[in-house]
């Protein structure tokens, strides 16, 4: 066999298990989405029974992927949690760098939800928290798998499943008290709150892009890959509504990433009837179309991989407007 053969080859099986780790990452993906948003975990609220059991899904994979668990040997990370006895708790798994260092690259998801609550006009009481924020947690999960797969970062990796965010982003508050690793040496955080179930997109945009330098970084990093940048108006507005606010806040540097509503050509996508979030209406339904979802984990890690890999220090210039 001649070397341009053997090349060819070695090509095409490494397409093919991409093709097919891909295929598996999607499948899992909709798995956890479907476990996490079901009635079974009671719309994940805190202080429930739901968000024990989601706590301790999330950790059972982290576990099969083969996370480092904390110290203690437990992916849990207990935090006291307002006006309740019991505590909540965030899940925390580790990817150790090649070599020993206090850099870390940090992705975080809230799992929590709005758990049952009655609505007027509706018998269904479970906001079962499907796109907020299960599909996020199926994300962190699978781009824990990904980079898994591959050889060891040059920073330690860090996946947050985060408690308590959406009445005070608590777990993310905790952990910003009790690092895993130094805070002052986090090179980034990549929030993850929401993802695309809406089918292939071309366009995305971010939370924030105010107040930092970073924003033309991750222009071009997702340009590189065919997206493009169309942010709406509204998106400053949402400076502080997500975890990664607890970050910018402190002056570390972090984002949330959403697509938009361009299909690949460019043309804008129909509307799609999803059930609004903090409500019974947030579930998977037949409008569902997962097939953005690989290229929406891609995005995360490409840009993951260009700030785990850049020696260029980004900045928070303005961290008084996430307060």
């Amino acid at each position: 066999m001649n070397n341009f053969s053997l090349t060819f080859i070695c090509c095409l099986v490494i397409i093919l298990c991409t093709d097919v780790l891909t295929a598996q990452n999607l499948e899992q993906f909709k798995s956890h989405t479907t476990i996490l948003s079901s009635d079974k975990m009671e719309g994940r609220g805190t202080g429930s029974k739901g968000i024990r059991m989601s706590g301790d899904y999330i950790s059972q994979q982290f576990d099969k992927i083969g996370l480092q668990p904390l110290k203690d040997g437990t992916y849990k990370q207990y935090f006291p949690y307002p006006d309740q006895k019991e505590p909540e708790a965030n899940v925390i798994g580790i990817i150790s760098a090649s070599e020993p260092t206090e850099k870390s690259l940090v992705f975080t998801a809230h799992y929590d939800g709005y758990g049952i609550r009655k609505t007027e006009g509706t018998q269904d009481s479970i906001y079962n928290g499907a796109r907020d924020n299960a599909v996020g947690v199926a994300a962190l999960i699978e781009l824990a798998r990904m980079y898994k797969s591959e050889e060891l970062p040059p920073v330690n990796l860090v996946f947050i499943a985060t408690a308590g965010e959406e009445f005070g982003q608590h777990g993310a508050e905790y952990y910003l008290q009790q690092p895993v690793f130094k805070t002052q040496e986090i090179i980034f955080c990549l929030n993850i709150d929401g993802f695309n179930v809406s089918g292939k997109r071309s366009d995305f945009f971010m939370m924030p892009r105010q107040g930092v330098d970073f924003v033309d970084e991750i222009i071009l990093t997702a340009q590189r890959s065919g997206w493009m940048y169309d942010p709406p108006e509204w998106v400053d507005g949402m400076n502080t509504n997500f975890d990664s606010a607890s970050f910018l806040k402190r002056g570390i540097p972090a984002v949330t990433l959403w697509t938009g509503d361009r299909l690949l050509g460019g043309e804008k996508a129909p509307k799609l009837n999803f059930g609004n979030i903090h409500s019974p209406f947030d579930e998977i339904n037949e409008d569902w179309n997962w097939s953005g979802v690989e290229d929406h984990l891609k995005l995360y890690k490409r840009i993951g991989d260009y700030f785990m890999n850049t020696n260029k220090k980004v900045l928070v210039k303005n961290p008084e407007i996430f307060q």
